[in-house]
């Protein structure tokens, strides 16, 4: 394991949401697969991170935000997530937040915001 891999506070809640709306939908069975699907899916973050694509959201930031994708077709949920390296092969990823692919995109603003409250966290000015 390389990279260390953080799930930020909005993060989980985002997928906590997913996972209702799932199982509003569906069964359990179908929630507890997709769950841990995109949990493996973070997961593989630890091994090689800068393999996700650039969010075209982040183009104005002046910081890379990274997107992750999982599952198929119209089942599509966006990963964005922060890479700080230590070394060229070790650092941290934090996800910050994650969502269904049809939803409008993240305004700057909103991934902005995403990363200073988690940095807000790290720096200790909650």
């Amino acid at each position: 394991m390389a990279f260390h891999v953080e799930i930020q506070p909005q993060a989980y809640d985002d997928l906590d949401l997913i996972a209702g709306y799932i199982k509003d939908r569906s069964s359990f069975a179908t929630v507890e697969k997709w769950f841990n699907g995109i949990m493996d899916q973070i997961a593989t973050l630890e091994a090689m991170p800068e393999r996700c694509p650039i969010a075209s959201e982040s183009e104005d930031l002046g910081q890379q935000v990274r997107v992750l994708l999982y599952g198929r077709k119209n089942r599509t949920y966006r990963g964005f997530c922060g890479v700080k390296q230590t070394s060229p092969s070790h650092g941290v990823v934090s996800v910050y937040h994650v969502r269904h692919w049809a939803r409008k995109p993240l305004t700057n603003e909103e991934l902005e915001e995403l990363m200073d409250d988690q940095e807000n966290r790290e720096t200790g000015d909650d």
